[in-house]
């Protein structure tokens, strides 16, 4: 069994420790770099990015557990990496412990495969440094534009493509991408996924939609279980987000290989606003098997 750690709080930096501490027996941290990522997919919109109280919560867990320095990744597609260290007060959290913080725009780059808008295959180029690191997800709960919701998983896959003209390629229509995130997470996944639903966005996600307060954390050792319990507290069910129902089946997992420790799904789950897109994004299935399209090399 998968364990996935659900804290009801309404106080993100004791909600991130409760629901970390529930799992701790699951985490293990290998002899490699951290890399800690949130999500700042814009660097002048708090609500639409990880908190920081959220990440020193996170660090302070990953420090009582031996680590004793990290690299604070970030790979924005609206400003500059510096602009949302400054703007929301990542800067003081190197008074406090060891920080590199990084640019993942800028970093050497290895390919990772994809799909263009044709569901062709094609190589896009993500960064090297993230695939040689134990990486942690630290990220909010959104609705998102094209694949309906965004959390641990996609923070990573997203955010660790190279450059922004990177981030722009993967963005082919609802069934590409679907099928380009379910390609990726074969080759990279969070090691260890905090979602904090404590204020998340619904509506017009990932930057232009309004808070929900939801008054969960989420924590996993698995990058994409994580996110699976994540969908259904916002009110959303697996069949409706393609790219993570594509990776449980990959991984020939299902909604009873998760156990779910502290609070219950039905006990927090809340109705997140859909995207004003909703009705597009649902298009991602495939008429034909989808397998089929998934293994063209």
């Amino acid at each position: 069994m998968i364990k996935v750690s659900i804290a009801s709080t309404n106080d993100r930096a004791k909600g991130v420790a409760e629901a970390l501490g529930r799992i701790d027996s699951e985490i293990s941290i290998p002899d490699k770099p951290v890399m800690v990522k949130p999500n700042f997919v814009t660097t002048s919109n708090q609500l639409a990015a990880t908190h920081v109280d959220a990440t020193r919560a996170t660090l302070e867990y990953l420090t009582a557990r031996g680590v004793t320095s990290f690299v604070l990744a970030v790979g924005p597609a609206i400003g500059t990496p510096d602009s949302g260290f400054d703007n929301y007060g990542y800067r003081d959290l190197a008074d406090e412990f060891q920080i590199e913080f990084m640019d993942l725009n800028t970093d050497e780059r290895i390919p990772v495969p994809a799909f263009d808008d044709q569901l062709n295959p094609q190589t896009l180029y993500m960064s090297k440094r993230l695939a040689e690191s134990y990486v942690v997800s630290v990220c909010p709960m959104k609705t998102h534009n094209n694949v309906v919701v965004t959390l641990g998983l996609k923070n990573i896959l997203v955010g660790t493509l190279s450059g922004v003209e990177q981030k722009q390629k993967i963005h082919k229509g609802s069934k590409a991408i679907n099928l380009t995130l379910a390609k990726m997470a074969q080759h990279v996944v969070p090691d260890l996924t905090v979602i904090d639903g404590t204020l998340g966005m619904q509506g017009n996600g990932p930057i232009d939609g309004y808070e929900m307060r939801s008054d969960v954390v989420i924590a996993s050792h698995h990058g994409i279980a994580a996110d699976v319990v994540g969908l259904q507290v916002m009110g959303y069910d697996l069949n409706q987000v393609g790219y993570l129902r594509y990776a449980m089946e990959l991984r020939n997992l299902s909604l009873s290989d998760l156990e779910i420790v502290g609070a219950q799904i039905e006990d927090v789950r809340v109705t997140y606003t859909d995207h004003q897109d909703i009705e597009e994004q649902l298009t991602w299935p495939l008429d034909d098997d989808w397998r089929g399209v998934f293994n063209r090399s």
